[in-house]
């Protein structure tokens, strides 16, 4: 499977790897509810979209049960932590990229609240997710190895256990070129606000307006795929790099790891 995934991120740079990741839809998500309806201040001082493209594929154990995807585990500060234990999951059916739409399984409390086409969150295992990004060691990267595909294969996605995803930098856009303005700092100092969740509304911004309209939101994921087709012409765009279809589910897949209560 080759497609775009993107990372809401501030201004500094690490790998996706042991991260949650999102189609554009997710991430635009993610955004509204999260980061832009803070008056003053962007949340964890988020500043751009980043895009990477992936080529991801599945495992002969997890395509034996049918699936592409595994469940979409949360990483905090290079952890996994959950939902459940994630180590037996791993072992049954190797490093999987995990996939869930924004109000389904394990985020079902969205149920209702998800307004983007193909609003879908990710995860990506890396080396050593047990334990946050400041506690690896050789010994555990060697033993837990994830699922990124590394020189020793070729740079190809072999679907092995530890080789289920390879990636590239494919670009990014600002928020503040989506949002059509040259600095957040002069505009929250003018009184801007982007998003109030109680008004529906921004103030000096309307980008933000009409959460739960479809069209409204279809309209925002436009604008940020033309941004990205404008500053990266020779890229595939969006279109013709869709996300595949999330076939995550959680009761065929937790018939064969016992974390399911």
């Amino acid at each position: 499977m080759n497609f775009y995934m993107y990372r809401v991120q501030s201004d500094y740079n690490y790998p996706p790897e042991n991260q949650n990741m999102a189609s554009l839809g997710g991430a635009l998500w993610y955004l509204h509810n999260e980061i832009v309806n803070n008056k003053g201040a962007r949340r964890f001082a988020k500043t751009r979209i980043q895009r990477f493209r992936m080529a991801v594929r599945a495992t002969q154990p997890l395509l034996d049960i049918g699936l592409h995807f595994g469940p979409r585990y949360a990483f905090d500060m290079g952890q996994c932590t959950g939902p459940w234990d994630s180590a037996e999951a791993f072992a049954r059916f190797g490093y999987f990229v995990g996939c869930n739409y924004v109000d389904r399984f394990p985020t079902k409390q969205w149920k209702g609240q998800v307004f983007y086409r193909d609003a879908m969150w990710y995860s990506l295992p890396g080396k050593c997710s047990s334990k946050l990004y400041n506690q690896h060691t050789e010994e555990c990267d060697i033993e837990y190895p994830g699922g990124a595909c590394s020189l020793d294969h070729g740079g190809n996605v072999t679907g092995q256990g530890n080789c289920t995803y390879a990636y590239e930098d494919a670009g990014e856009i600002t928020i503040d070129e989506l949002e059509n303005i040259t600095s957040f700092q002069a505009f929250a100092n003018a009184g801007g606000w982007e998003y109030n969740n109680k008004t529906d509304r921004g103030v000096h911004m309307s980008f933000w307006d009409n959460k739960s309209n479809h069209s409204a939101c279809d309209a925002r994921l436009q604008r940020a795929s033309e941004l990205f087709a404008q500053k990266y012409p020779d890229s595939p765009t969006d279109e013709q790099l869709p996300p595949p279809a999330c076939d995550m589910d959680e009761q065929t897949f937790y018939r064969y790891v016992p974390q399911m209560p």
